[in-house]
């Protein structure tokens, strides 16, 4: 008998079962999305083997790792069970949700929900009376098989690097590693290298100091290593490479290992509390073995103090990623050179700069309060969608025509799709009549490679389209319901919390820091420009590209207060015009301001006009002379924005 078969389907509404299933692949190299395809197309032939009748099926697909709890498709899938829409919950098996006892609960939630649960390979089926024992065991032995496929593969590289120097092919400057070599045995050390290393590590004994090694690097035109990010070499590269004890022919493994968070279940890769283990190579070593450890036990005795503190509890970053951080940290870019702003600009914690000053390609040094920023964007977004009231009948109409299909967001990227697929096609006929005439050829086969990465992306491209085009867009029905949604989250979440930043992300994909100053001269003050977009956390809104316009905006605001001058400008300007005296002006003006202030602000004025400027704020191109900024004028200082970056208009 088909498992499940004893006890019959039934839809709840009389006409159509309404059928859940589950698909997930891990993502791992070698996966590919036809994989999902397999799984549903597997359930479906089930529930049409079990039932006869009229089937409306909703399929929930994911590409991620299975002991991960903090996935939204988990949050969709409970979301759907509580709704009570559901008859069946089909899954190949319960690991296809989630590995761990969270799947065995899941099977509750459905239960307590008039929903059945089948998962076939586990033999797991909620109308059984020993269900839950049997959802228990099923997410015992795959708990059990990840830990023990993940024990096997960890002592098998460990022991083929204890036995034979094991190692991938990633070797770093003043290495060798000869096509085909497997082991540290068979690299080389590059003998053209060993006097700049040893010139870097004899200049690090001395001053201790990264920068300053980095600098003569790069001035001597040493490269960094194959596999480095970055062309050129700065302080923690510097530290990070003579740390390395292959340098001195003791390449090691295990000095890191991942431990699981069951709180979310994602694993974070850690000091190994065992020490990782090493092997002897002499031929690779640039370095004597006894003055590399006296280096770095120098270097850890002068950098001590800087160390986190785990043991007294007052490391607020442990145990968090760096990815995991607070809004606009790892989000707003300098709109001078394209980078990244980071938190502790010149030292102070709760303000952001630019990452190029710190790496000397920017000149921009000027820091802004994190927390202010967050706060400002926020009433600005409120503010926006408090206008939308006049567009409400136009939105209305888009949202109507997504729900019959009469959009043409999907239509633009599938003719897209079916001219990349040609396109495709008949280049590599090309290629191949190419081959056939002239024979093999290196070129030939490189461009058959990259026709091959270009249809995986394609093919990946129609899966998506597959799987939106095969359900209703999910949007809201009116400005009213947007607004409510957007408001809600933004009194459910703490401004300064991760959630609160990963939730605004989408609501300003682009964010950019700038400097303006008075044009009567003084301090420089950042102002950011930030390009709205109010769908952006609607993940259907992609469909209809006539809503994501109509609900995008570009704002600029200020990250300052007003100087005083700049404060009481109008209205020293008004009252000016009326005869009265600066004395008298400043008597009537809020705020107390002085005589002298109140003719700084009307000479503020004059200059504004004769400049023929609507604001007296001009933005700041280049770094200027009469203010203590000296970045810009150190000797390891050049301007280098981002490649290709071009900078948004202001």
């Amino acid at each position: 008998m088909l498992f499940g078969q004893h006890s019959p389907l039934f839809p709840r509404n009389g006409r159509v079962l309404v059928v859940g299933i589950i698909a997930r692949i891990s993502g791992c190299q070698g996966q590919t999305e036809i994989s999902l395809d397999d799984q549903i197309d597997h359930c479906k032939e089930y529930v049409e083997m079990l039932y006869k009748g009229e089937v409306e099926y909703i399929v929930i697909s994911t590409k991620g790792k299975g002991e991960q709890l903090d996935r939204p498709e988990l949050q969709e899938l409970e979301k759907l069970l509580r709704s009570r829409k559901l008859d069946l919950l089909l899954v190949e098996e319960l690991g296809r949700i989630v590995r761990g006892g969270e799947a065995a609960r899941l099977c509750g939630v459905a239960v307590d929900h008039a929903t059945r649960v089948l998962a076939p390979n586990d033999g797991v089926d909620t109308n059984d009376p020993t269900w839950e024992s049997a959802a228990m065991k099923a997410a015992s032995s795959h708990v059990e098989h990840n830990i023990l496929t993940s024990l096997r593969i960890k002592h098998k590289m460990m022991n083929r690097f204890t036995r034979s120097g094991f190692t991938a092919k990633r070797d770093i400057y003043g290495y060798i590693v000869p096509e085909g070599a497997r082991s540290y045995a068979d690299w080389q050390k590059d003998d053209n290298a060993t006097p700049n290393i040893r010139e870097g590590s004899e200049q690090l004994m001395v001053c201790l100091n990264g920068e300053t090694v980095a600098a003569s690097l790069n001035a001597q035109g040493v490269p960094t290593g194959p596999y480095s990010r970055e062309k050129k070499w700065d302080g923690v590269m510097v530290l990070r490479y003579y740390r390395n004890l292959l340098l001195s022919g003791r390449p090691q493994r295990g000095a890191m290992h991942s431990i699981k968070n069951y709180e979310t279940g994602r694993r974070r890769s850690v000091k190994n509390p065992k020490g990782p283990q090493y092997v002897n190579y002499p031929h690779l070593a640039h370095l004597d073995p006894a003055f590399q450890d006296e280096l770095i036990a120098q270097l850890a005795e002068k950098n001590v103090k800087f160390k986190r503190d785990h043991e007294k509890g007052c490391d607020c970053r442990l145990g968090i990623p760096r990815s995991r951080t607070r809004f606009p940290g790892q989000h707003v870019r300098c709109w001078y050179c394209g980078r990244r702003c980071v938190w502790g600009g010149n030292g102070v914690t709760e303000r952001l700069m630019c990452s190029g000053a710190r790496e000397w390609k920017c000149w921009n040094s000027i820091g802004f309060n994190g927390a202010l920023c967050a706060k400002r964007i926020s009433e600005v977004i409120l503010a926006e969608l408090a206008r939308l009231e006049g567009i409400d009948a136009q939105y209305r109409e888009l949202v109507e025509r997504a729900l019959r299909g009469d959009v043409d967001g999907l239509a633009v990227r599938w003719d897209a799709i079916h001219r990349e697929e040609s396109a495709i096609e008949k280049e590599r006929q090309n290629v191949e009549l190419s081959i056939r005439e002239l024979g093999p050829r290196p070129m030939l086969g490189q461009i058959l490679d990259g026709l091959e990465a270009r249809a995986t992306k394609a093919a990946q491209e129609r899966w998506k389209l597959e799987q939106l085009g095969s359900r209703k867009p999910t949007l809201p029905a009116s400005i009213a319901e947007l607004r409510s949604m957007i408001s809600e989250e933004f009194q459910r979440l703490a401004i300064e919390s991760p959630e609160f930043g990963y939730y605004l992300r989408a609501l300003v994909p682009e964010f950019h820091v700038y400097l303006v100053r008075l044009c009567d001269g003084g301090i420089l003050l950042p102002r950011i420009r930030v390009k709205l977009e109010l769908a952006g956390n609607i993940a259907d809104s992609v469909q209809v590209p006539e809503l994501k316009e109509l609900l995008s905006r570009v704002v600029t605001i200020d990250l300052f207060d007003p100087v005083q001058r700049e404060a009481i400008r109008e209205e020293s300007v008004r009252l000016a015009a009326q005869g009265l005296t600066h004395r008298q002006i400043a008597a009537k003006v809020p705020g107390n301001p002085t005589s002298t202030a109140v003719t700084n602000a009307i000479n503020l004025d004059k200059r504004m006009r004769s400049l023929g400027l609507t604001t007296p704020y001009q933005t700041v191109l280049t770094p200027p002379d009469d203010l203590r900024l000296c970045r810009h004028k150190n000797s390891r200082y050049r301007f280098e924005p981002l490649d290709g970056y071009q900078p948004p208009a202001v």
